[in-house]
């Protein structure tokens, strides 16, 4: 398997390098690695897995006959028009534009925001991940991914603390008239899990009214994870745009950007430019509308919140015996183990002063007891190199899933304190 994983990493130049295991087969909440070891997985495919593994065949069993191409070009399908209106009823938008993935929505969503208000930076916050293309990379975290960027890309990226409305405030005063928009994560999920203070996300929105430009919630993670309606409907505050991706296509690549008719008329005026061979083809979309129709029902939710529930009080009682310092924070559908003898932990700076380090080292122990836990990435020296992963659940983590994890779990705190 070691092997195997060095090829990968030779060959694709270290795109693997932080790999854990080679994946032979995933089903339901339960990974199998090529040397026939089970994992139970909380990664799940970039979270894309919402109600967890499921084979190619059983999804197209799923999707049944659809009578024309997986691609029909610039063409529209039917099926893409069904989507749009579930999706445009569900964020309470007026227009949307598919792309291939939530890099490139979110990418879209700057470029149209530049267009309507004719300027340039960028208002985002230290720890939110919005895709790692050149405008929306710079500024992840403090001190790393600014290799290979054009200085502009740095220059128009203004990166703040998370929950800090002085912060916000202060850099609208400062720069109000040249933020083409502001963008958030509207629950930091970058930094373990973060949600916003009460009254945070609506400071945002109406900040960018008043100062003129747009605010974008980027729920890639989000969106129809922590419920039907994303952190949008969870919160009751709308952003101008909004971006999904991840959850809704069952695995397939999928994202849209989703806003009100006067704010994509750069888009709709032919002002901005936006064409893929393969935004929103028919097999993906498909897949959304399957998606869809099972998380409308409901019990996706209830088995991902029955589950969370057991996970984090048998966590918070292992870690109480133990006597290791830890704070479990979580929103519907995923939270994060921080060791800490804080009671909450508000920013990625917060994030960054707690016991990283032996979180690693719990992850890697987890991960020897046959369990796989998103680490983020905390390989660099210096704590404002790096970012700090989050447990994902789904519908398919059930009791014995949840016991064979608090097993693990009471395992490896017992060789930490070895």
């Amino acid at each position: 398997m070691e092997r195997s994983i060095e090829l990968i990493n030779d060959r694709l130049s270290g795109r693997y390098g932080h790999t854990n295991v080679m994946v032979a087969n995933a089903a339901g909440a339960t990974i199998e690695a090529e040397d026939s070891t089970l994992y139970v997985d909380y990664i799940l495919g970039n979270l894309t897995q919402l109600r967890g593994f499921r084979s190619i065949a059983s999804l197209f069993k799923s999707l049944g006959d659809v009578s024309t191409p997986t691609n029909v070009g610039d063409n529209p399908h039917a099926v893409q028009g069904v989507l749009a209106g579930k999706l445009l009823k569900i964020a309470k938008k007026e227009c949307l534009r598919f792309t291939n993935s939530g890099s490139e929505a979110v990418h879209l969503g700057v470029r149209v925001a530049r267009a309507h208000t004719g300027r340039k930076k960028i208002l985002r916050f230290h720890g939110h991940y919005h895709g790692w293309y050149s405008e929306e990379i710079a500024g992840f975290v403090p001190v790393q991914y600014s290799a290979g960027l054009p200085e502009e890309a740095t220059a128009n990226s203004i990166s703040i603390e998370w929950n800090n409305l002085d912060a916000l405030n202060e850099a609208f005063e400062q720069h109000g008239d040249q933020i083409a928009c502001v963008i958030c994560e509207p629950i930091l999920a970058h930094s373990g899990t973060i949600p916003a203070k009460d009254g945070f996300l609506e400071a945002i929105v109406s900040q960018a009214s008043r100062y003129g430009c747009l605010s974008i919630f980027d729920e890639c993670i989000t969106g129809f994870r922590v419920g039907l309606h994303g952190a949008q409907g969870l919160y009751r505050v709308y952003a101008d745009m909004v971006v999904y991706s991840k959850a809704i296509s069952g695995g397939l690549p999928f994202g849209v950007l989703l806003g009100m008719k006067e704010h994509f008329a750069p888009l709709s005026e032919g002002k901005v430019f936006h064409a893929s061979t393969y935004d929103g083809n028919v097999l993906s979309a498909l897949s959304c509308l399957e998606v869809l129709s099972e998380l409308e029902q409901g019990k996706t939710y209830e088995l991902v919140e029955r589950a969370q529930g057991q996970l984090i009080d048998g966590i918070r009682t292992i870690m109480l015996r133990s006597g290791l310092p830890c704070h479990v924070q979580s929103v519907p559908g995923f939270f994060q183990v921080y060791f800490t003898s804080a009671n909450d932990i508000d920013s990625y700076h917060a994030a960054m002063a707690t016991d990283y380090p032996l979180y690693r080292r719990f992850v890697s122990r987890m991960r020897d007891n046959h369990v796989l836990i998103s680490e983020g990435d905390l390989s660099h020296p210096q704590p404002y190199q790096n970012w700090i992963g989050s447990w994902f659940l789904s519908s398919a983590h059930d009791d014995s899933a949840v016991a064979t994890t608090l097993e693990a779990c009471e395992k490896s705190v017992k060789e930490l304190l070895a």
